[in-house]
């Protein structure tokens, strides 16, 4: 299961949870305030391989800020 960043538009606290894909836009309560206002944040993430080579997907174009779009893939 993946690690999911949340954002907690009540509190603005920043919280990290491990869910199902399924449950990944489902409403959590807040670890600060327990209120179930949180938003998934987009995520970067950080790959290391064997060869000593790492892989970071904060490559962005100048259309978006995480990568996401069709022009950056």
């Amino acid at each position: 299961m993946p690690i999911y960043e949340y954002i907690c538009q009540n509190c603005g606290a920043t919280f990290d949870q491990l869910r199902s894909f399924s449950q990944a836009d489902d409403p959590i309560a807040c670890p600060q305030c327990a209120q179930s206002q949180s938003k998934r944040k987009l995520s970067s993430f950080f790959a290391h391989n064997e060869s000593g080579n790492s892989a970071h997907s904060s490559h962005n174009c100048g259309s978006c800020s995480g990568g996401s779009c069709s022009t950056c893939h």
